[in-house]
């Protein structure tokens, strides 16, 4: 795999990483151990693979692996600061009848929330150094096994300071600022290298609880993205006003008004022109509650872009608690770009865990990198996402401790250009965890339209997870994922993917720190979307393998 070294400036002063566990350990490495609020653990994964490869381009080819990955993790938790730190290398040795090789790739992750002044300034970080798939239509196909070629080593930090001020009887307010960096090397099949600063501000001011005669909001955000590599800048902003005025007993006098722009600096093209859209409309509000209401109005725009310009069109702003585990929000209306929408659904029970969200948003690659969307339903142990090692928790105000981690057991489908897309997403977690039985299904779509170029991608998928306790060392384990991906209006990634990936194990525990499992592994691609894979469009993969696991508290 080609190795290039990320820009020096990138890895020193401005990889948060460093500067957090350098603040987390050395202030408290003195009373921290005495007051036993420090916690150490490690873990040793050895595995051995033989894995058979039926390829359209090269036949039938097998190979013998074995991957040796040593871990460790340390987390501090007390009343004001928590903070957890992970770091580990993969070693994988491969070969076959021609040839073999020899790889490794280290990885580590952070997070850290220090409240400066309880119930009102937080300062949070997070990070990671891990491998990323960087083609759309390799998703879920490849790892360190399969396609490392495909695999760019990428890093991602980010920082953020949360000022609120939330038990005010007549006014509320909250703001956000952050900073995050994204940087990766190429892959060997995608020549994209990713090295992004991004800032960000977000601010509401809203009516407090004694408010009754007007309900009020008045929010706004703005970030900007620095492409290091290119003179110019991805800028986004939006703000948003609505106003409830009470007319008669549950109904109100809704006034709402919606700024918007996207622009993309210092370009010599008709796209240096910050897309703009503005709308302002009137309606009524049915009302019961704070977060019990549906507004409905009358809507007009003003619109850089001719094509929706002055138009006049209906908008719709809904939230509901339907009761304390179940609740709906949602928006309708209209946007630069046509309608839009927005939905988040959630519905909890003892045994049950579910949560949906859509969305639209305009981004790129280094953005969704360093804001991953997580609607986990499963808290699983930081070291581990394993579904038998995970549960659902008994409250619904749950909080994860240091040492644990709120868990979705797919992720996004990204590429590795980094040009201005829409998105429209869509993402469905449900989790059911009773007895023995822990079962895990979701189900996630994409739309990414690129707005600089005739290019189209769709990207739907679907998953479940099982596991099974046999006893009390022994349980079983399935995961099942496919994946459509298809791309229009680009002659070099054009057509149409269909990806699978399956495994299943058994897996035993030997004592307290012991751990063995037999594993098997299917994955296929199918299709006419060849994007930089090793073996071409079409090829199966299956594997068997033994892993030993050793864990030291």
């Amino acid at each position: 795999m080609q190795k290039e070294r990320l820009s020096k400036h990138r890895l020193t002063p401005h990889s948060m990483s460093k500067y957090v566990v350098f603040l987390a350990v050395a202030p408290l490495s003195n009373i921290a151990v005495a007051q036993n609020k420090v916690n150490l653990s490690a873990t040793a994964n050895a595995e051995a693979i033989y894995q058979t490869v039926q390829s359209e381009n090269d036949g039938q080819l097998s190979y013998n692996s074995y991957t040796i990955t040593p871990n460790v993790l340390s987390s501090y938790e007390s009343k004001l600061f928590n903070g957890i730190w992970s770091a580990g290398v993969t070693y994988v040795e491969r070969e076959n009848d021609i040839s073999s090789d020899e790889t490794t790739f280290p990885e580590y992750n952070y997070s850290a929330n220090l409240r400066l002044i309880e119930n009102y300034l937080t300062i949070s970080a997070a990070g990671n150094l891990s491998y990323q798939n960087t083609t759309a239509g390799n998703y879920l196909l490849a790892d360190f096994v399969n396609n490392p070629e495909e695999l760019s080593k990428t890093r991602s930090n980010r920082i953020t300071s949360n000022l609120q001020f939330e038990n005010n009887d007549w006014v509320r307010a909250q703001g956000v600022a952050s900073y995050s960096d994204v940087a990766s090397e190429r892959s060997v099949n995608n020549n994209t290298a990713l090295n992004n600063d991004s800032y960000s501000l977000e601010g509401t001011l809203a009516s407090g609880d004694r408010a009754r005669f007007a309900i009020w909001a008045l929010s706004g955000s703005f970030q900007t993205t620095q492409q290091q590599d290119r003179s110019d800048d991805f800028i986004t902003r939006s703000a948003e006003f609505i106003s409830d005025i009470m007319v008669y007993d549950s109904f109100s006098l809704r006034i709402n008004a919606t700024h918007e722009g996207n622009q993309i600096s210092d370009r010599t093209d008709t796209s240096s022109f910050a897309r703009t859209y503005s709308t302002y409309g009137l309606g009524l509000t049915y009302r019961t509650g704070l977060n019990r209401y549906v507004s409905i109005t009358a809507n007009k725009s003003d619109s850089s872009e001719e094509d929706n310009d002055n138009e006049t069109f209906v908008g719709l702003d809904l939230e509901w608690a339907l009761s304390s585990r179940t609740s709906l929000t949602a928006s309708y209306g209209k946007r630069f770009y046509g309608n839009a929408a927005d939905v988040k659904f959630t519905y909890n029970t003892k045994n049950i865990r579910t949560s949906f969200s859509y969305s639209e948003s305009v981004t790129n690659t280094s953005r969704l990198l360093a804001n991953p969307e997580n609607l986990g339903v499963f808290v699983c142990p930081a070291e581990s996402t394993a579904l038998a090692d995970c549960f659902q928790p008994n409250s619904l105000s749950y909080t994860p401790t240091a040492e644990e981690q709120i868990v979705q057991f797919t992720t996004q489908n990204i590429e590795f250009d980094d040009n201005v897309i829409l998105r429209k997403s869509s993402n469905f977690q449900f989790g059911y965890s009773f007895s023995k039985v822990s079962t895990g299904f979701s189900w996630r779509y994409a739309e990414d339209q690129y707005l600089d170029a005739d290019r189209l991608r769709r990207s739907y998928s679907g998953a479940i997870n099982i596991a099974y306790q046999l006893g009390k060392y022994t349980d079983i384990q399935l995961n099942a994922t496919y994946a459509n991906v298809n791309e229009r209006g680009d002659v070099t990634t054009e057509g149409i993917s269909e990806n699978y990936n399956v495994d299943a194990s058994v897996n035993r525990s030997f004592g307290r720190h012991t751990t063995a499992a037999l594993k098997f592994t299917y994955l296929d691609k199918s299709g006419d979307l060849n994007t930089g894979s090793l073996f071409g469009a079409n090829y199966m993969d299956r594997r068997i393998s033994l892993v030993i696991t050793y864990k030291y508290e």
